[in-house]
């Protein structure tokens, strides 16, 4: 076999993580480094028996025939620098990725603003519940499955395709690399400030890889959605499987509970219900792209929505942390103003009854750039109490400002815990949300309610 010998920088990350599992199953020997080397993916990766040296010093590379470089490095990481001095040979993961594992396969790929993560993972359950063994690679943590990804025995892969960079020395889009047969396009919005500085920018990219697809790929996406039909005038040569939330469409859905817990699943002839335990409009379109994505497979709608009944859906994706009969805590992945639009609403429709205390760190640099600050405030509307967490103190005072009635500020996580436990009434709703740790927030919460 070829380049027997991996040596993954930036190993911690979800998606270098995974390929890790990836190479390790199919055989090569796999070893890696992280600067932040912590659980869940440290612990994961060393039950797999794959070493992790902490940090990027020269002296502790281990000789490999390949190295593969995570998108966070840069130039002037002293890792970095020795291999390029050294004439090292080294790839990207998604270049690594598509010749070595992805290029003999049926690829489904899974991109958008939002949704990525849970959308792959409900198309892996479904082949899963059906007992089709497919490769996939998610960049979360799935809760049927006990790992991020597998290769899978059959021909179809499943992979979350993000529109990030590749790497230091590739800075096109990661999803360039995937080749899909199915592309799924969840939605468009601006995000990724630091790399992309307007939408056009980022709907470029996208063209960019719609140019990639063949005449019989198929593009499974939302009809409703103005930018994806902004980036289709740029030119589409393949199938267009679109849907809608109306029976203008051949595909549809309409919410049979407010909470979206129960939906019609319509495509042509094909009338079903879906109830499962996910909430919110956005997961029913997750759960729609998935159906219409798997279908482009051989699977019947109907054993799709079998499956989902059963999807347990991904860690911190509205995760039920602590539930009795005085308060509700989540824990929730969204940092965008969209998503945490729907989200509070989801929630709202399933918890008419509470009160709803937020509490959002702005951690993505779209969101700590400011870009969406007149957007936050709209985007919790569905919430009573809104704490912000922002290292831009003038940011905070201007949430505040907005919306000084039910608006706070997170300055220390002790504090705001203390307060919001001591402020608690009867069957409130508590909801934290952040793509990062949020310093604890959500384990401090947890422990303080569990004491009180």
């Amino acid at each position: 076999m070829i380049n027997k010998k991996i040596h993954i920088l930036g190993i911690c990350g979800t998606f270098m993580g995974g390929l890790a599992l990836l190479a390790r199953e199919a055989g090569y020997e796999v070893t890696g480094c992280d600067e932040n080397v912590y659980p869940p993916m440290s612990d994961h990766l060393n039950e797999q028996g794959i070493e992790i040296k902490p940090g990027y010093a020269a002296k502790d590379l281990p000789e490999a025939d390949v190295y593969l470089i995570g998108n966070a490095l840069s130039r002037g990481n002293e890792a970095i620098e020795y291999l390029l001095s050294k004439r090292a040979n080294i790839l990207s993961g998604p270049e690594w990725l598509y010749s070595s594992i992805l290029r003999n396969k049926q690829v489904i790929a899974v991109s958008g603003t939002h949704g990525k993560t849970s959308t792959t993972a409900m198309i892996a359950w479904i082949f899963e519940y059906l007992e089709r063994n497919i490769g996939y690679l998610i960049a979360g943590k799935p809760n049927n499955f006990e790992v991020s990804s597998r290769l899978g025995s059959e021909e179809v892969f499943v992979i979350e395709a993000d529109e990030y960079d590749t790497a230091f020395f590739d800075k096109r889009a990661k999803f360039i690399h995937y080749h899909p047969d199915v592309l799924v396009l969840n939605n468009i919005e601006f995000d990724h400030a630091d790399i992309y500085s307007d939408l056009s920018q980022i709907q470029k990219q996208f063209h960019h890889l719609i140019r990639t697809l063949p005449e019989d790929a198929s593009i499974i996406f939302p009809e409703t959605d103005k930018n994806i039909e902004t980036l289709f005038e740029l030119g589409c040569w393949s199938n267009k499987i679109g849907f809608s939330n109306n029976k203008d469409s051949d595909n549809y859905y309409i919410a049979l509970k407010e909470d979206f817990s129960s939906s019609q699943i319509v495509s042509g002839e094909n009338v079903s219900n879906l109830n499962w335990p996910m909430l919110g409009e956005h997961n029913a379109m997750n759960a729609m792209s998935a159906i219409l994505a798997c279908q482009q497979c051989g699977v019947k709608i109907e054993d799709s929505i079998k499956a989902l009944e059963a999807f347990l859906g991904v860690a911190r994706r509205q995760q039920l942390i602590l539930e009795n009969d005085k308060v509700t805590l989540i824990d929730d992945f969204a940092h965008h103003p969209t998503a945490i639009k729907t989200t509070l609403k989801g929630l709202k429709g399933k918890y008419k009854s509470s009160r709803i205390i937020a509490l959002i760190e702005m951690r993505s640099n779209t969101m700590k750039s400011g870009l969406h600050d007149d957007l936050l405030n709209l985007a919790t509307e569905e919430a009573d109490v809104v704490y912000w967490k922002s290292d831009n103190k003038s940011q905070l005072e201007l949430l505040q400002a907005q919306a000084p009635a039910k608006t706070k500020a997170i300055y220390t996580i002790d504090e705001t815990v203390e307060e919001v436990v001591s402020s608690l009434k009867p069957n409130d709703l508590i909801v934290t949300m952040s793509n990062g740790s949020f310093d604890g927030l959500s384990d401090s919460l947890f422990k303080a309610l569990s004491n009180a």
